[in-house]
């Protein structure tokens, strides 16, 4: 049989990026090298979800590993419309560094994720205690001057506490202040449990409305408002960033002092 060597030629080389979670322990990860091809026993789910762009993907939970990587093997049907693809083998192309993932000043969003990951009650109370009643209006500003806000979001005006807007990117950092208020969730819940979190009567009675509970609430807006303020700089002056960010450094001097 003669070789056709146009074979292949035409087929579209997908490659995306993906991110595992340190709590998953998927070992198959850990010492993943360049050109390490990592595969699924099954064709069944869970498949590898390769995400097109860095922007799209989804931080489970903190902290994990980022990677590029080339799909070897796709499901066919994708059966959905996301910009990924759901594959079965991947070839790896690099670890991406975390602060790729948050923008040109991403390093300062890893910084604040990395304590929101392991945020005691006191360090909790400290962040409450430093915020700056005008905080919300400054952060709700950030939002409003952030050139990529959807045009049919900006009849809000409110943007306290908010994590994303919808699309992609979906906030200034990317996918950072969903991580960062995930990750107080997260950390409040493992040293508090129910007490955490308390309830209110939403629009379904059978579905209420949960809230963090103090001082895990409002610290979760001071490290959103740092990570507004030190990864998307340009988007308030330099008095508006000093407002924002004074909750963090008075956490990060107690903590070398």
């Amino acid at each position: 049989m003669v070789s056709n060597p146009l074979r292949g030629l035409g087929r579209k080389r997908q490659t995306g990026f993906i991110y595992v979670a340190d709590e998953r322990r998927d070992l198959r990860f850990a010492g993943a090298v360049k050109g390490d091809v990592i595969r699924n026993e099954t064709r069944d789910a869970p498949w590898i979800v390769v995400e097109h762009s860095l922007a799209g993907v989804l931080i489970t939970s903190w902290p994990g590993t980022f990677w590029e990587a080339e799909v070897v093997d796709a499901i066919s049907p994708q059966n959905h419309t996301g910009d990924y693809t759901r594959a079965v083998a991947v070839r790896i192309l690099r670890q991406v560094p975390p602060a790729e993932c948050f923008g040109p000043h991403g390093e300062a969003v890893v910084w604040i994720l990395d304590r929101a990951a392991r945020l005691s009650r006191e360090d909790a109370q400290t962040l409450s205690e430093h915020r700056a009643p005008e905080a919300g209006q400054l952060y709700s500003r950030a939002w409003l001057n952030w050139k990529d806000l959807p045009d049919d979001k900006r009849v809000f005006e409110d943007w306290e506490g908010i994590i994303g807007a919808g699309g992609t990117p979906v906030s200034p950092i990317g996918r950072g202040l969903a991580a960062i208020f995930n990750s107080v969730c997260d950390n409040a819940i493992r040293l508090f449990g129910d007490m955490a979190w308390y309830t209110t009567d939403g629009p379904d009675e059978d579905d209420p409305d949960m809230h963090l509970a103090e001082p895990w609430y409002t610290a979760s807006l001071c490290l959103l408002e740092a990570a507004m303020a030190l990864g998307a700089p340009d988007l308030l002056p330099e008095a508006g960033r000093r407002t924002l960010t004074a909750p963090w450094h008075a956490l990060t001097r107690s903590s070398l002092s």
